[in-house]
Order: C-alpha cells, then structure tokens, then sequence
C-alpha cells in the first residue's frame, strides 16, 4: 500500500515537472517569436477566444479552480510541516 503511494506520489511530481517544462519552452518560443517578429501563439489563441467566448471562459474558470485548488488548498498532509489538523 505504501509503495503503491509513493508511485503515485512521484508520478504526480514527474507530470507536475513536465507541466512547468513544458509552460517554460511555450515561454521561450512566445518571447523568440516577439523578438525575431515571427508570429508568436498569442496571434493563434486571441482568434480562438473571439470565436470560441463560452469555451474559453469554461476553461478559466476549470484553471482558476485547479490553480486556487493546489495554491490555497488545506494546510496539512505529505508536503506540510503539521500532519493533520488537530
């Protein structure tokens, strides 16, 4: 039971580390692009929210609930300095 959790555990890190990975080179291309007046993946993701307004608000609001979700979640269990709340 313990091993399974530690897979799981690590297999959470890993995707979360590929995650910011990932965010980092659609940084870096976004920033070459400005800079060399290539077109950048803002010019391709503005058209999509004009036509698209209801999918883009449903994906902010899932973002913004993941993100206050992880962010601002309770303040216990592997990663806290307190166990559990008492």
């Amino acid at each position: 039971m313990v091993s399974m959790r530690l897979v799981i555990g690590n297999l959470f890190s890993w995707l979360v580390a590929a995650l910011f990975g990932v965010i980092t080179l659609l940084l870096a291309f976004e920033s070459w692009a400005l800079l060399t007046n290539h077109k950048p993946i803002t010019d391709y993701v503005r058209p999509a929210i004009h036509s698209y307004p209801g999918l883009a608000f449903v994906i902010a609001v899932v973002v913004g609930i993941l993100l206050g979700h992880f962010l601002w979640g309770p303040a216990y269990g592997r990663t806290s300095p307190a166990d559990q709340p008492k």
